[in-house]
């Protein structure tokens, strides 16, 4: 990988997104806002902001592209996906970046700095929370039965030592807010005249909607593992194949009961796009012969080889 110095002309952070929301009939409450300070009462009737996502856009003071790179990351994640890996190697908003890449790191609705709505009152219930057994069977990082004595499976090259830190990552999360996020997302890409979409996990669901309903805005996506594909109507894949794609998938997948599912349904949108004209790579890293790699790629100990396969990937579509 180049070791260019990242210049930067500027760092912006904002919020995109949402709308607002009034609650009325709402108890106050007599808080204690800090250990030491006295009783105040909160009133929690008025308006809240509801729906946003929040961005983090990194500017090079000279780009070698025109073109930003969109990180989204997963479920239960936010942003910190792209950021330093938990063996503090750089991630991946640090390698785009170092290649010509203005780079733009979110956090989905719902996660992180875009911050929670109350529930149940405006979110319809409360959130989902990953366990460390959970990302250790769904991430394959080893047999369920072997999370006890954290045994990995045979030559993973996700950093197993540093698994605790993956897990301090996760955020609680709700599973009825994808239109609310597909929102934020537009809006999102439409203040961009043209980008690249990098997506894991769940976010990759996201962004093949995206490309389906905004492909004049979006030069590429890039899919790494997406949790299965939309179904979208006729007129909807016509609009996607005008976007290429590339799909990443890492070890351990076939035979997995999550996981053959996942990528049967979105390989098989991706032949559905193929067969429609659309430019469409998968790149299947064990059948490569990179053997190894966890539901985390960006994180795993070749994250810079696979970033260059992308890199290269994204040259050679682009012309």
């Amino acid at each position: 990988m180049t070791c260019n110095t990242i210049s930067l002309r500027d760092i912006r952070s904002f919020h995109v997104g949402g709308a607002t929301v009034e609650l009325t009939g709402q108890t106050c409450k007599d808080v204690r806002v800090s250990p030491d300070a006295a009783l105040r009462t909160v009133d929690l009737n008025g308006h809240y902001v509801s729906g946003q996502l929040y961005a983090q856009h990194f500017m090079l003071d000279r780009p070698r592209s025109d073109v930003p790179i969109l990180f989204w990351h997963g479920g239960a994640m936010t942003g910190v996906t792209w950021e330093t890996t938990p063996d503090d190697r750089p991630g991946w908003s640090q390698i785009f970046l170092r290649h010509g890449h203005d780079v733009v790191v979110s956090d989905a609705v719902e996660r992180g700095r875009a911050s929670w709505s109350p529930y149940p009152q405006i979110y319809d219930s409360a959130p989902l929370f990953r366990t460390a057994e959970d990302a250790w069977y769904l991430f394959r990082m080893g047999a369920a039965k072997d999370f006890a004595q954290r045994r990995p499976f045979a030559g993973l090259r996700f950093p197993i030592a540093q698994f605790d830190q993956l897990c301090a990552q996760f955020v609680p999360r709700w599973t009825t807010n994808a239109q609310a996020t597909i929102a934020a997302y537009m809006q999102l890409v439409a203040r961009f005249e043209r980008v690249i979409i990098v997506a894991h996990s769940q976010g990759g669901w996201f962004a093949q909607c995206l490309a389906a309903r905004m492909p004049e805005h979006i030069a590429a996506v890039v899919l790494l593992e997406p949790a299965g594909a939309p179904n979208l109507k006729p007129e909807e894949m016509a609009r996607s194949a005008q976007v290429p794609h590339l799909y990443v998938w890492g070890d351990n997948c076939d035979g997995h009961p999550a996981w053959n599912s996942y990528k049967n349904d979105a390989t098989a949108h991706s032949e559905s796009l193929r067969v429609l004209g659309g430019t469409v790579e998968t790149l299947d890293l064990p059948r490569r012969g990179i053997v190894g790699n966890s539901h985390m790629p960006m994180m795993d100990d070749n994250s810079d080889e696979i970033a260059s396969m992308i890199l290269a990937w994204l040259a050679r579509t682009r012309g």
